[in-house]
């Protein structure tokens, strides 16, 4: 029995149509599910970093509720750590005039003309609170010498020094035996820009009644408008802060249970500008 023509055209394109089909499939389909596939890796390796940074590398699916409150918890911290930052920026600056001379070029004679000033200063200060200064407290003033390797702190280890002697002064310390400036400005300036914090520390030995010692301890690491605030006794307009950072504290003798007789190691901090 003989099948129609149409039948016969019929049956012929169904070889074709699977021909075409599958190279539809060869050529098309499986380049691009390839192409879909290596579209897929940056996902897939950033969504494996993901899971690693927030320990969850067996999770299936990511809290993104959790991880948008840990980032707004961490710029909320980071907005604190900012205002704490200035907020000790502010705290530890020096005095304008300081800081001026810091920044404009070393001169020697303006420094030594300075420093004498100071010297004859505190001695008229010793004389008029009735406190004794013994020569090793002026000797141990800040000097410039040829090892110094940062000349322009000495400007504020000047400063520290003057006002570490002039607050105890004015908390009636009765005797200072000894000053001593431990050579940090010897070392190399930083290299690295972010150490902006230079750290000067100062070594006091002195005798007072225990409340004139009490008084001091309290008013180091105040501003000037902090004492005022506490009805301390007030030193300067710009009194820089300091820190103790050692303390001995011994009984002056039986008879004198009041006095007592400290070694101190007292810290200030300069901001590199």
């Amino acid at each position: 029995m003989k099948l129609p023509l149409g039948k016969y055209q019929r049956h012929g394109l169904v070889p074709l149509a699977a021909l075409a089909l599958a190279a539809y499939y060869l050529f098309i389909l499986l380049p691009l599910a390839r192409q879909a596939r290596s579209l897929d890796d940056p996902l897939r390796k950033a969504w494996q970093k993901l899971s690693a940074s927030l320990d969850q590398t067996n999770a299936t699916a990511i809290d993104f509720l959790r991880i948008t409150n840990q980032l707004s918890e961490t710029r909320q911290a980071l907005l604190i750590l900012d205002n704490a930052k200035q907020q000790v920026t502010s705290r530890l600056q020096l005095g304008a005039a300081v800081r001026a001379k810091m920044q404009a070029e070393f001169q020697l004679v303006d420094y030594e003309n300075e420093r004498s000033k100071q010297l004859d200063d505190l001695s008229n200060l010793a004389k008029q609170q009735q406190a004794t200064l013994q020569p090793a407290v002026l000797d141990g003033f800040p000097v410039h010498t040829a090892d110094v390797r940062q000349p322009a702190l000495l400007w504020a280890a000047l400063s520290l020094t003057d006002s570490l002697l002039r607050t105890a002064l004015q908390c009636k310390i009765a005797t200072i035996y000894s000053l001593e400036v431990p050579p940090v400005l010897t070392n190399a300036p930083p290299t690295n820009v972010t150490e902006r914090l230079a750290e000067i520390p100062l070594e006091l030995e002195f005798s007072g009644s225990a409340a004139s010692v009490g008084r001091l301890l309290q008013c180091l690491p105040l501003r000037a408008d902090e004492l005022r605030a506490s009805g301390l006794p007030e030193v300067t307009a710009d009194k820089p802060p300091l820190f103790v950072d050692r303390l001995i504290v011994q009984k002056q003798s039986p008879d004198k249970p009041d006095e007592v007789h400290v070694w101190l190691r007292a810290v200030g901090f300069v901001l590199r500008e």
